[in-house]
């Protein structure tokens, strides 16, 4: 026994001491990789808040190659991408592309509204990308003005930033959802379950399983920059029970040692204790299975010696005839009253019940388990299981009132009530239930049927509130006073008041006012007249950080008393912002069309006037100089309908405009410095010109022989004024033309494209000997941010 109580005492210390281990290790390798990702979403954070301290509010938005510029030069510096968002959560600068590129919308719209509403970043989940793809998640970075976020900084968290080692074994970062954002030592399948990682708390080692189904112990830390993400670090079960194989040389020794001890005292104390022991034994469990059956138990046997087993005999002896007497007598009070006593499992199937045979009809075996409920009323079976039910898992007493089907006579019901306790032993476990069946059908009269009445008005009301509730439409009721009696969650949200807020109260004093007015005077007309108005179109804004404008449409109906008096009023509120706003855009929509149609009808128009003014002795000539108009025209049509009639770049201009020529290898020179952006009208004149000046020198001018060849050049000054020159030479010596040969294109350079290039513009046009040369100046819509070669 010493040898043994020493090795138990010696593996119960090394157990512990390993035990321990394992959770410190287990929590700093967790708390490790938190430190980790907070160090870098914080360093993130840190470049993201002094970017948009450096950027000038809305003017940031405005002035986009600048803050484009800036963003790169962020990017660069903390090593990843970083996008520019507006209060909208439109991308308005993405590093990840070329600037002027068109951006998607971003996919951390959740954090991206948090950001705005709340002004404190915020850290996403993991994002769904096209296709369902996983994206890394986000850091969201509200930039402030006067504590109003005026735009959103935002940059992907890496999983290999984030989490750039192991510190100390297999580890991973979950987001809220239980998503893999990184991980390191074990695969997707080696992660523990999320539904036990979930509800853990931190500091804390618990057991939980993998997805390969391994046993695994589980710490978890959580994040100081991203508090809804938690640092996962585990370890499989036996790697922390490793340590104890080193026991068991020592184990196994003193085991034997103590079996040859124990062999040898069994030897000695046999006769003089083992077989009284096993008489005792086996007559206690012959008393147990009699008294379970409710069957008479033995008599004790006679223990003589030793005398501590006589003291114990005598004892079982005198504790069964005490626990005889009480259960005649708790069985006699139970039987006082009662049709039917049942027993049932610790699951409650029923195992017996004397007297129901005589009451139902239905024999043993036919009730045990749940073979009983076939007795009851089919009306009453759904009711009686669901309080069964709910007395088994709270394992509380039963109490359910049925009708219960007469063995006297067929299609006869009777009213009983059936109560029951559960029975635990002496560790509290369940072992069994006990009860009996009562008939209350004369007790139950009308009382009991207005009870029954009652609980399902209650229900039905409990149903209808849930119902109202959760509709996708305000509902409120209001008085004759115009005050209000309740309205549902929808309804409350309006106005951003709680819905007891609202009870006591009129629509001017808890709703905006676009709203409140318009409901207040359909609900006097229908107390005036007792009929319902319908569709009351109504807008206001919304409570909150981001006010924006809603529109409604609300329906107030008369509520009557039995006596047609009308009491109260109630009204419908639907929210048809979406719809308004549809609405709208298309209106929009076919206003602009209309314009750059008619816009673009009076340039054909116009075209086609001066082509036919030109060329009207010749019909093949009026037919190749109007054709290649309108595909110039085409050309323009074509690039500003890509950039959505927005600012496009000078050199996609050029490019377009000379791209019938410099594709059939025509020498054509083009070359440009400074970022150079014009609008639409601008484009559109710069592409014709530039047409007429091609088609001239393929006519008349330098590309009209070989040897000759233009050039194309533009800059940009300080002042923010783009310089353009066609030059051509090698070409035959030039005549300049006399006025009456001046044609389309000579009057579209001189005349209308001054005109189109916007206030300021001037246009030189002269004809030296060598070749034609043209000069444009005019003012640009952006400042150069970057310089670029282009040939």
């Amino acid at each position: 026994m010493p040898l043994l109580l020493g090795g138990a005492l010696i593996g119960t210390f090394l157990h512990d001491w390993v035990e321990e281990e394992a959770i410190v290790r287990l929590n700093a390798t967790a708390r490790a990789a938190a430190g980790m990702a907070d160090t870098e979403i914080q360093s993130r954070r840190f470049a993201l808040q002094a970017f948009g301290g450096a950027l000038d509010g809305e003017r940031s938005l405005e002035e986009l190659e600048a803050t484009d510029a800036a963003a790169r030069r962020v990017a660069e510096a903390v090593g990843a991408p970083v996008g520019v968002l507006d209060r909208g959560l439109g991308m308005m600068v993405d590093t990840t592309q070329p600037f002027g590129t068109p951006l998607a919308s971003t996919p951390a719209v959740a954090a991206g509204l948090w950001a705005i509403e709340t002004g404190r970043p915020r850290v996403s989940d993991v994002l769904v990308g096209p296709n369902n793809t996983a994206l890394p998640p986000m850091l969201l970075v509200p930039q402030l003005r006067d504590g109003r976020a005026e735009a959103v900084l935002s940059t992907p968290l890496e999983a290999d930033r984030l989490l750039p080692a192991s510190p100390g074994g297999p580890v991973a970062l979950l987001d809220s959802r239980g998503r893999a954002i990184a991980e390191r030592g074990g695969g997707p399948e080696d992660l523990p379950d999320w539904r036990n990682v979930s509800v853990m708390p931190q500091g804390e080692v618990r057991g939980a399983t993998t997805g390969r189904g391994t046993a695994v112990r589980v710490a978890i830390a959580f994040l100081t920059e991203a508090p809804e993400w938690r640092a996962v670090a585990w370890q499989p079960v036996s790697a922390a029970t490793l340590p104890l194989t080193r026991l068991l040389p020592v184990t196994l020794g003193t085991i034997a040692v103590s079996l040859l001890m124990a062999a040898f005292a069994v030897l000695r104390t046999r006769a003089a204790m083992l077989d009284p022991i096993t008489e005792l034994t086996r007559h206690a469990t012959t008393v147990a299975e009699m008294l379970r059956g409710d069957a008479s138990a033995p008599a004790p046997p006679s223990i003589e010696a030793p005398a501590e087993l006589a003291e114990l005999g005598a004892a079982l002896a005198a504790a069964q005839q005490a626990a005889q007497t009480r259960e005649r007598r708790l069985r006699a009070l139970a039987e006082a009253g009662a049709l039917v006593l049942w027993r049932a499992d610790a699951t409650g199937g029923w195992t017996e019940a004397p007297g129901w045979a005589g009451l139902t009809g239905q024999a043993s075996p036919a009730f045990r388990g749940d073979g009983w409920i076939e007795m009851v009323h089919p009306d009453d079976r759904a009711p009686t299981l669901a309080e069964w039910g709910r007395a088994l898992v709270a394992r509380g007493a039963i109490g359910v009132e049925f009708r219960l089907r007469s063995g006297a006579e067929e299609g006869e019901w009777r009213w009983v009530r059936a109560t029951g306790v559960p029975i635990t032993d002496e560790e509290g476990t369940l072992t069994e239930w006990a009860g009996a069946i009562h008939d209350v059908t004369e007790s139950r009269g009308s009382a009991a049927a207005h009870r029954v009445n009652e609980a399902q008005v209650r229900q039905t009301v409990a149903e209808l509130r849930a119902v109202y509730d959760t509709v996708p439409v305000g509902l409120a009721l209001v008085d004759n006073a115009l005050r209000f009696v309740n309205v549902n969650a929808r309804f409350a949200a309006i106005s951003g008041l709680p819905p007891e807020a609202h009870v006591g109260r009129t629509p001017h004093e808890v709703m905006p006012e676009g709203l409140a007015g318009p409901i207040e005077a359909a609900q006097k007309e229908v107390l005036a007249t007792g009929r319902p108005v319908l569709d009351v179109t109504c807008a206001g804004q919304t409570p909150g950080a981001v006010q924006n404008l809603r529109h409604w449409l609300a329906s107030c109906h008369p509520v009557k008393d039995p006596q047609g008096v009308v009491t109260g009023v109630s009204a419908v509120l639907q929210d048809v912002t979406d719809r308004v706003r549809a609405e709208r855009s298309r209106e929009l929509l076919v206003t602009e069309l209309n314009h750059r149609v008619k816009n673009t009808l009076a340039t054909v128009q116009s075209i086609a006037a001066q082509s036919v003014r030109r060329g009207s002795s010749n019909t093949g000539s009026f037919g190749r100089e109007f054709v290649g108009r309108l595909q110039a025209l085409t050309r323009s049509h074509d690039l500003l309908a890509a950039q959505g009639w927005d600012k496009v770049d000078f050199a996609r201009v050029v490019s377009a405009g000379l791209a019938p020529w410099i594709e059939a290898g025509r020498p054509v020179r083009v070359s440009g410095s400074g970022r150079i952006q014009v609008d639409a009208g601008q484009a559109q004149a710069l592409i014709l010109a530039l047409h007429e000046l091609a088609t001239n020198a393929i006519k008349h001018g330098a590309l009209s022989r070989p040897g000759g060849e233009v050039d194309v050049t533009w800059s940009r000054g300080d002042d923010g004024v783009a310089r353009f020159e066609w030059h051509e030479s090698g070409g035959p010596a030039v005549i300049p033309p006399t006025p009456d040969r001046r044609g389309f294109g000579m009057r579209l350079l001189e005349r209308g494209l001054i005109h189109d290039l916007g206030p300021g513009a001037d246009v030189s046009l002269t004809f030296p000997e060598d070749g034609v040369r043209v000069v444009m100046r005019f003012r640009t819509g952006l400042p150069a941010l970057e310089t670029a070669g282009q040939a």
